[in-house]
């Protein structure tokens, strides 16, 4: 069974199907462990990072090859009358960064991860702490469920509150829908949406300043849902491009943006610097507010709306509008 539901590592438990595609680990006695020590029995509810991980753990094995992320259907529960053990350290906040090398909790873990690099006990130093053992844990990816690209469901950042990419996206043209959900704006564009946690990419949201209307760095974030990142621009967005961030929202980390449109000392750091060019890479912009990369959060990106030049005014001459060189053509006929 464990096998057939895409199980590489057990741990000890007995695998059983769960909810659309997923499976769940249960062992009643000692409970769920892995390398000779359980799980830490804070921060192990639904949507936190570190059930997440243990689901990762569970489907890929130690140092696997992440192809689908979990959901944050993902969530686990402590055993209440077994003999406390030593544990894997997980009692960290979410989305410490400082502690990702020591705290199961800190962050979503990468293709090529080494469970063995996190502490044990209840710090980063490692200590004697023992905790409840983990009696189960539930486990969703995002391939199995509802719609086959995830489940729009609460959980924690960055993969709660997230639209699967449906038929629509497609329809409009749209490679990466970044979380949002899409709808046809102006003449042949779309709109990403997101208004719990906003549109994000790579587990960072964008930067709230320098994201209006004929910004660079709305334009580009345009360019990246249509071709995906390093794809090929076939289309320049047009200056009708812009975004709106989100108020009442958690605040987030967030790509660097706050250059001055035009600053080309910083096209390497900051996506509101250039337009970006065919074969891009997104990630190599830094985080925060400077080119350096700093801890910055930001209001997160709630919508974005996306306008290109061969699809503006019914034609392939586009809109009379500011923009890429490609998209300044002139007035259509």
């Amino acid at each position: 069974t464990c096998t057939t539901l895409g199980v590489k590592d057990n741990m000890c438990g007995e695998c059983v199907a769960f909810g659309k595609g997923g499976f769940k680990l249960s062992e009643s006695k000692m409970g769920l462990r892995f390398q000779g020590a359980s799980f830490d029995d804070n921060q192990i509810s639904r949507g936190s990072y570190q059930a997440m991980n243990i689901c990762i753990l569970a489907k890929y094995g130690n140092g696997g090859t992440i192809t689908d992320p979990p959901t944050a259907n993902c969530g686990g529960k402590s055993l209440s009358g077994a003999a406390k053990q030593v544990h894997w350290y997980g009692n960290c906040k979410q989305g410490n960064s400082k502690e990702a090398a020591c705290c199961s909790n800190a962050e979503l873990l990468k293709s090529g991860f080494d469970w063995n690099k996190f502490s044990k006990g209840n710090s980063c130093a490692g200590d004697a702490d023992t905790d409840r053992v983990l009696g189960r844990v539930q486990c969703e990816f995002a391939g199995g469920a509802a719609g086959g690209g995830g489940a729009y469901a609460a959980g924690a950042w960055p993969t709660g509150w997230c639209h699967a990419p449906s038929t629509t996206c497609t329809t409009l043209g749209v490679k990466d829908n970044m979380c949002g959900e899409c709808k046809a704006f102006g003449s042949g564009g779309f709109e990403l949406r997101e208004n719990a946690m906003g549109i994000r990419f790579a587990g960072a949201s964008f930067d709230d300043n320098q994201i209006g209307k004929g910004s660079y760095q709305a334009m580009n974030i345009c360019i990246l849902a249509k071709y995906g990142n390093g794809g090929t621009i076939t289309d320049a967005p047009t200056s009708n491009c812009g975004g709106f961030s989100l108020s009442g929202a958690a605040k987030q980390v967030h790509w660097y943006g706050n250059c001055r449109k035009g600053d080309s000392s910083q096209k390497a750091c900051c996506s509101n610097a250039e337009l970006l060019k065919s074969g891009f890479d997104w990630n190599k912009f830094s985080k925060g507010n400077s080119c350096k990369g700093d801890s910055d959060t930001d209001r997160v990106l709630g919508k974005i709306q996306c306008e290109f030049g061969g699809s503006s005014s019914g034609g392939s001459s586009g809109s009379y509008a500011a923009g890429s060189r490609a998209a300044r053509r002139g007035a259509p006929p």
